[in-house]
């Protein structure tokens, strides 16, 4: 996962002007989940993305407590963009409310967007036109009101690769019955009252 916040003003020693931010958490949840990785995403069901990020340096408070005097709350969006062919789309959006003042060093924030199951389509094969291969982006914006551009406060983080299957697609267990299996009968060609062929 690669991130990357604006402002970013290292400190260059004690006391120095600093402020800088950072992903604490970025990832996938599937639900329900399956263990810690998500690499592979089932389309056919809604997934979460969850996100925590902070900012600290002495300037946070100074920083933060300027731009909430307009702005009150953080947007933050995920996108999914295609690895070969297909359209990317905007997954959702999210308000988080920016707290404060007082303002702490560091100030810290976490959200969560929920993506509606069948967002994103899976690979079809045959069809040249979608890979279900996809590069989940989110931002963070604070938006400023101060002027001249530069103070606007905003994070990106960038997910590994995923791959979406629908496997709520494939054929249930019962489907092997010959008595309840009628669907599953007539996709193999069998007369009714006959096991399948196999």
């Amino acid at each position: 996962m690669s991130n990357n916040f604006d402002p970013n003003i290292p400190s260059t020693g004690p006391g120095t002007p600093s402020i800088e931010g950072q992903f604490t958490t970025v990832k996938i949840a599937e639900q329900p989940a399956l263990g810690k990785s998500n690499l592979v995403i089932n389309g056919g069901r809604p997934f979460d993305i969850e996100i925590a990020w902070n900012f600290k340096g002495n300037l946070t408070p100074l920083w933060l407590t300027a731009l909430s005097v307009d702005t009150k709350e953080w947007v933050v969006t995920a996108y999914a963009n295609p690895r070969g062919p297909g359209n990317g789309l905007t997954l959702g959006s999210v308000n988080v409310p920016i707290g404060g003042p007082p303002f702490g060093d560091p100030e810290a924030y976490t959200a969560k967007l929920t993506v509606p199951a069948n967002t994103l389509p899976e690979e079809d094969p045959g069809n040249p036109n979608n890979s279900g291969v996809y590069q989940l982006t989110v931002t963070v914006f604070l938006d400023s009101d101060l002027g001249p551009v530069g103070f606007d406060m905003m994070g990106v983080a960038d997910f590994p690769l995923v791959k979406v299957e629908n496997p709520d697609m494939g054929l249930s267990t019962t489907a092997f019955s010959p008595v309840t299996a009628a669907p599953y009968r007539q996709l193999r060609g069998a007369q009714p009252g006959t096991v399948p062929p196999m």
